[in-house]
């Protein structure tokens, strides 16, 4: 089984509820378990944002694939928009 955040099951990002069925543990022991690393830790919310990011989702790629593949989208649509030729005449 691989490492996904499911679509179904998640309050947030689904972080907790992937890990939590990729270890086959319930889902409230992993949202306790981030709750008291942000508490005691603080790097809970750090280790979170960074999971919601790089974690695929079950019927896609993750956040930062689909933010890399707008990206890419935005920059060639601009490449192919601007023009060959000066627009004036020398």
């Amino acid at each position: 089984m691989k490492l996904t955040r499911p679509s179904s099951g998640a309050m947030i990002g689904g972080v907790c509820a992937g890990i939590a069925r990729y270890l086959n543990l319930d889902v409230t022991i992993i949202r306790i378990a981030f709750v008291l690393i942000a508490v005691f830790g603080g790097s809970g919310i750090l280790a979170y944002l960074i999971l919601w990011a790089v974690m695929p989702k079950d019927e896609g790629g993750s956040l930062a694939e689909e933010g890399f593949d707008k990206a890419r989208q935005w920059y060639d649509t601009r490449k192919n928009d601007t023009p060959k030729e000066p627009p004036y005449n020398i």
